[in-house]
């Protein structure tokens, strides 16, 4: 029997940000398609637990690191690579912070948290990913995006452009990770329940939810539902598309 364009059998795939919410939902995913994963995040407690929900979790290693810390990116994957015998085979740079506060009083700095988490962590990974110590070749490397790159809504400039620049980044970025036959590519969510979009929903007024959650033809989603997007553009079913943002949003994007 053929084995499925889907399965991620024998791939080890390392996931940011898989301590909570999507990112944890994405390792899910990930293990039941047949990833070896690598966990990171700053909580080690949470990312142990992270571990623990999964199915065949004796495979999976945890990896304890701070994205903020940008310039130690480099060291941490030659270390962390060469401890274990391992080479990836794909990432999913799921790790991100969100501020929601209007643009009048928002501060220049919460710009600089969101973008370095959300964007320059993800750039700085990928970079580390193209010493093909580290990485594979044919290495499939994921932004989570989201709608709010291409579309505007108040309270969120510093995320919006976070995510912006991830949708210019990864179609200049697929253009040279090509020559070693590497992808990049983003998925870009609607609002989905996760603990990010719950942060969120709490600062809005009623009013605001309402005519979010309206925008959603289909409704809000789930975590897996851009799970199982992350699922199709690492596996060999993707092994054509590069450069791209996959919009998994309900139909928001419709309007």
């Amino acid at each position: 029997m053929n084995k499925s364009p889907y399965s991620l059998e024998g791939r080890i795939i390392l996931v940011t940000g898989a301590s909570s919410g999507i990112g944890r939902v994405i390792a899910r995913v990930l293990d039941q398609f047949g990833a070896r994963l690598i966990l990171m995040g700053r909580n080690e407690q949470a990312l142990t637990r992270t571990l623990e929900s999964l199915d065949s979790n004796k495979k999976h290693l945890v990896a304890p690191f701070d994205l903020n810390d940008l310039h130690e990116i480099k060291k941490w994957m030659s270390e962390f690579t060469v401890k274990h015998s391992i080479k990836l085979d794909g990432a999913v740079h799921s790790a991100g912070i969100q501020y929601t506060l209007p643009l009048r009083i928002n501060d220049i700095d919460h710009y600089e948290d969101i973008i370095r988490i959300n964007f320059k962590a993800g750039a700085a990974l990928l970079q580390s990913m193209l010493n093909r110590k580290h990485a594979n070749s044919k290495f499939s490397f994921i932004f989570i995006s989201s709608v709010m790159g291409s579309v505007g809504e108040a309270g969120i400039t510093a995320y919006a452009s976070s995510k912006g620049a991830i949708n210019s980044f990864v179609k200049s970025a697929a253009l040279e990770v090509a020559a070693q036959k590497g992808r990049v590519n983003a998925i870009a969510p609607g609002f989905v329940v996760s603990e990010m979009s719950d942060e969120l929903f709490s600062k809005l007024t009623e009013e605001q939810r309402r005519k979010i959650i309206a925008k959603h033809p289909l409704g809000i989603g789930s975590s897996e539902d851009v799970a199982y997007g992350v699922v199709y553009l690492l596996s060999e079913a993707a092994k054509w598309i590069t450069g791209t943002v996959l919009t998994v949003d309900g139909g928001y994007t419709c309007h």
